[in-house]
């Protein structure tokens, strides 16, 4: 990294200050500029704490905070991510799906905030997360969080709640890395492996601790690294040189809880906490410090070709000026019609995506009468007879795992879909973008500077399923128990299973509504925002060129005495400029 990226925000703030004493057409790049600066100050690093169902996770997190904070029980959390960012009071938020306003609990008993999580995140108090919780944001003052590290607990994958699973497969998208826990006891299990594999597109930078290693010998804890590296490379088909962090979880939060520096070192977090994710948030850092630097760069670049146009529309003899100024106003105004005709393929492209999703939602309608029939159908084959409240909450508890798994096959069928459209329209809007201001450098003789393309968004989704609702009886007054006593074991089932039959309807309706309601939403808002991110792009350019070729016009105009002083100003300000994007863009 460059010595003076530490400093990137400072050197922000002062160009910023720089250009907005150029004039009141320059003050939007200096705030520009400015908001740059904030948003490093401001960015965050995602790191999601993956692994099995009783590898450690939640005790791991709790020794990175420094205090026994989330729960860890002998049975599976439900599927509700938890994210834990800094903040200076301990304060646990709990959002709900639908319109359900947020509770926010601010204490500072350990005990009371961690009885409080586990009344939300636990199977036993919320299972099937019956409770409709979103998700779940703690706020806590440890010295980790305060660096922009976001340490996110995730639903542990392979217990015999398979929603958890693909609760935790949707999230990723949201992570820029994960810390992967595996424990000695096997080090490394086939769901492990299969789980591995489906997350390597989901998240760019996966990172292995083996926990619990309190339980070996040093022997023995060599022999299961060995095993575990060598089983990443074989199986799970992680290439390259494999690190793999040996802990015990356990050891460091009681080494953090009472002070102990030996224990915590010895326990292995020491390196976790230090090296491991320094480096990740140090490598975001970077990562976002190059983005920031490359935007900062194009924005001086701006300022720049404003500030030659200015410098050539004063220099121009009044006639020639005049005549390249209508040519320059003929190549805008077919650029605005490029930029409607685009518009309205775009507006065709949404509407043949929301055609995609209307198909395969009607395709998920269809499959999940026959796949919910099927549970029902299972539950009331039980020998003692037909049981219809089995039936229904065997069906209940299918809905979930079913629909999160739905959810995400149907969203990454139509992520790709809309990627794969905005990046063809992103070439185009580049093209058009850049016809405006090679016109411009053409007809006034400055040099042309092509600026980087911002690329496209990402979709997501947030519902909610409908599994405890609807079964209300839609036959006579008469209670079925009663009317269905007396009848056959066969005729009972029939209509049991016609009842069934129609209650699995009203619930695949409103799920299966729920979830193209949320996809639409996200197609619509990605659609909306790049259209409307592409017009700012357009007029932002037109800005630049024709806005200050026009300003100089009207002061040549009137002002003509004043254009040996504003000549010189410019040429002043054009060195600033020059000199601060060779500073920026030093290697």
């Amino acid at each position: 990294m460059k010595s003076h990226t530490l400093h990137l925000p400072d050197i922000l703030a002062c160009e910023a200050d720089r250009i907005r004493s150029f004039g009141p057409e320059y003050v939007p790049y200096a705030d520009q500029i400015r908001d740059l600066a904030a948003r490093l100050d401001t960015g965050r690093f995602h790191l999601a704490v993956l692994g099995q169902f009783k590898r450690g996770k939640s005790t791991l997190i709790n020794a990175l905070l420094g205090e026994a904070l989330l729960p860890s029980s002998v049975i599976p959390l439900t599927a509700v991510p938890t994210l834990i960012s800094h903040g200076e009071r301990r304060c646990v938020r709990v959002r709900f799906k639908g319109d359900r306003e947020d509770e926010v609990v601010a204490r500072d008993s350990i005990p009371e905030l961690h009885q409080k999580l586990l009344g939300y995140v636990s199977e036993e108090f919320n299972p099937h997360n019956e409770r409709g919780v979103l998700q779940v944001e703690v706020t806590h003052p440890a010295a980790l969080l305060a660096q922009g590290v976001v340490l996110i607990d995730t639903p542990g994958i392979g217990s015999i709640h398979q929603h958890n699973t693909e609760m935790t497969l949707n999230f990723l998208a949201q992570c820029d890395a994960a810390l992967f826990l595996v424990s000695a006891d096997p080090p490394i299990t086939k769901v492990e492996v299969e789980f591995l594999h489906t997350i390597r597109d989901a998240v760019a930078k996966v990172f292995f601790v083996l926990n619990k290693v309190d339980y070996l010998t040093d022997e023995e804890t060599g022999t299961a690294l060995s095993f575990f590296k060598k089983a990443l490379r074989e199986r799970a088909g992680i290439d390259g040189q494999v690190s793999v962090f040996p802990v015990s979880a356990k050891q460091g939060l009681a080494a953090a809880t009472s002070g102990g520096a030996d224990l915590w070192e010895s326990s292995g977090m020491a390196a976790v906490s230090a090296h491991l994710i320094g480096f990740l948030a140090a490598e975001k850092n970077a990562v976002l410090e190059d983005a920031v630097r490359k935007k900062a760069l194009d924005l001086l670049g701006d300022v720049g070709l404003r500030i030659e146009l200015s410098k050539r529309a004063l220099e121009m003899p009044i006639d020639t000026l005049e005549d390249r100024l209508h040519t320059f106003e003929a190549k805008i105004q077919e650029a605005e019609l490029q930029r409607r005709h685009a518009a309205d393929i775009l507006e065709g492209d949404r509407k043949r995506v929301v055609a995609r999703l209307e198909a395969q939602v009607q395709a998920l309608r269809e499959r999940s009468i026959a796949h919910l029939r099927e549970v029902a159908k299972t539950a009331l084959a039980d020998p003692a007879g037909p049981d219809e409240e089995a039936a229904q909450e065997a069906v209940s508890s299918a809905i979930q795992p079913y629909y999160e798994h739905e959810l995400g096959e149907t969203t990454a069928v139509i992520e790709r879909e809309v990627a794969s459209l905005l990046h063809a329209h992103q070439q185009r809007a580049d093209d058009l973008i850049g016809s405006i201001r090679v016109a411009a450098a053409d007809l006034f003789d400055i040099p042309y500077r092509a600026v980087e393309s911002g690329g496209t968004l990402s979709m997501r989704q947030e519902p909610f399923w409908v599994s405890r609702k609807g079964w209300e009886s839609i036959f006579s007054p008469i209670t079925k128990e009663l009317l269905d006593r007396a009848l056959p074991r066969g005729m009972r089932e029939k209509r049991i299973r016609k009842r069934l039959d129609a209650q699995i309807a009203h619930l695949v309706v409103r799920n299966a509504e729920n979830l193209r309601w949320a996809t639409l939403q996200n197609i619509d808002t990605t659609f909306r925002q790049f259209a409307r991110e592409l017009d700012e792009d357009l007029a932002e350019t037109i800005d630049v060129t024709h806005g200050a070729i026009t300003a100089a016009y009207r002061k040549r105009k009137e002002h003509l005495d004043e254009t040996t002083a504003d000549l010189a100003r410019l040429q002043q300000a054009s060195a600033l400029v020059a000199a601060a994007r060779s500073e920026l863009g030093r290697e």
